[in-house]
């Protein structure tokens, strides 16, 4: 019979396997182990074994001691394992509790199958379905963590579907493997923290920005000031803060502020808009979860008429707008990481398409990322504008007469510059005062 084990090991790449007939008493045999002698229990098993399929590994137990065995074809998992003398009775043990088999008895034939061992009969693995409403996560979401193969939180036999109109997840698996997804979806689901984004976008005449920095400046914790983009700053005494210098007509470069007091720059723009020296253009306020992106977007749709080959015509429509994009990142002791993305988009030229005219846009971003306190402010500048505006005063009637009509009639043109000024106040909300 040692013969005929070693020539089978030699296939499945065994490394040792030997018998020995020495005889030891150890626990009482189970039920399925009564028809066995003790020497048939207790003959020990020296074996070594790599990649070798449980179904071989099994009938090479079997006829080790001389019994009938029929072996399921499903059994086909790849075994490695070293028993250096074990009692016949705890190797079968051993495979039976690690592989979970199902041992049966008919007459002299034991029958092996897959299932649930009948040497722990108060260990029946039944499988239950249970229904988890989720309240702030994405159901959907967590399902494809659950069943992810990378993660392996749910058996080989579990399953997780969703129920998007409900946000509830429908888990079916073996009880203890419930237990532990159900407390890992209880700490995901909790609720996540909101920041309120509010936005002012103002246009500025040149001297009114160069005064609002002025008075800012009248605080010595008012206003600190850091650049970037080209723009050009520097440091005064403390008294006194320099806004960013003058930059090309329509160009971007965003110079970065930092503000403390809100309250005063309420006022301060309030009075700027009386004296016809600024203009709030909008003062949007939204709120998004932490890590997510917030949109606000100012300015107007430009159409056109876009032809097809077939001749057919259609008003298309291309966004002229000042956007910018806000994502928010809540960091310990009551800070905000902000990352800022600020674009403008302008009309250009009209070109000539294929298809007929379409209106170009000339685009224009900016991306940064700034590290302030809850309801601290962050100013963002360096957006320049240029506008001709012409004016003529005249005498009526006086100023059409040839030759002289020019000395009744006064023209003048007037450069007017102006800076569009966005002020970021990002706070967080606080459920538990709400």
């Amino acid at each position: 019979m040692l013969e005929k084990i070693a020539q089978r090991c030699f296939v499945y790449a065994v490394a040792v396997i030997g018998c020995y007939s020495t005889s030891s008493h150890g626990a009482e045999p189970q039920a399925w182990l009564a028809q066995l002698s003790q020497q048939q229990q207790q003959h020990p098993v020296t074996l070594t074994v790599q990649e070798m399929p449980l179904q071989t590994l099994l009938q090479l137990l079997a006829d080790d001691v001389g019994i009938n065995v029929v072996v399921s074809e499903a059994l086909q998992q790849r075994v490695q394992l070293r028993f250096n003398q074990v009692p016949w009775r705890e190797a079968m043990r051993s495979l039976i509790t690690t592989y979970q088999l199902d041992v049966r008895v008919n007459g002299s034939v034991y029958s092996i199958t897959q299932g649930q061992p009948i040497t722990q009969p108060g260990q029946a693995r039944t499988m239950v379905s249970e229904l988890l409403t989720i309240n702030f996560a994405n159901a959907a979401k967590l399902a494809e963590l659950l069943a992810s193969n990378e993660q392996k939180f749910l058996s080989a036999d579990g399953a997780v579907s969703v129920d998007e109109r409900t946000n509830t997840l429908i888990l079916r698996d073996y009880p203890e493997r419930l237990r532990t997804v159900k407390a890992l979806l209880k700490s995901l689901d909790i609720p996540v923290k909101q920041v309120m984004i509010e936005a002012r976008m103002v246009t500025l005449k040149s001297s009114a920005s160069e005064e609002l920095g002025v008075r800012w400046g009248l605080s010595p914790s008012g206003l600190q000031r850091t650049a970037a983009g080209g723009g050009l700053s520097y440091s005064r005494p403390q008294f006194e803060v320099n806004l960013p210098t003058v930059a090309a007509a329509g160009s971007l470069t965003m110079n970065i502020g930092k503000l403390h007091d809100n309250l005063l720059l309420d006022l301060e723009l309030s009075a700027l808009e009386r004296e016809n020296q600024a203009q709030i253009i909008a003062s949007p306020k939204i709120f998004t979860a932490n890590q997510q992106p917030a949109y606000i977007e100012q300015g107007s749709e430009i159409p056109y008429v876009e032809s097809a080959a077939s001749g057919a015509t259609a008003v298309q429509f291309k966004k002229a707008v000042m956007g910018l994009k806000v994502t928010p990142q809540i960091t310990p002791n009551d800070h905000v990481l902000l990352n800022l993305v600020m674009t403008q988009n302008t009309r250009g030229e009209t070109v000539s398409t294929p298809t007929g005219p379409a209106v170009a846009i000339d685009t224009q971003e900016m991306g940064t990322q700034v590290l302030v306190k809850s309801g601290e402010t962050i100013v963002l500048g360096g957006i320049f504008q240029r506008q001709a505006l012409h004016d003529q005063d005249s005498v009526p009637l006086l100023s059409k007469l040839p030759l002289v009509g020019k000395l009744f009639s006064h023209q003048r043109t007037q450069a007017d510059k102006r800076e569009l000024l966005i002020f970021v106040t990002p706070t967080i909300v606080d459920e538990q005062a709400k």
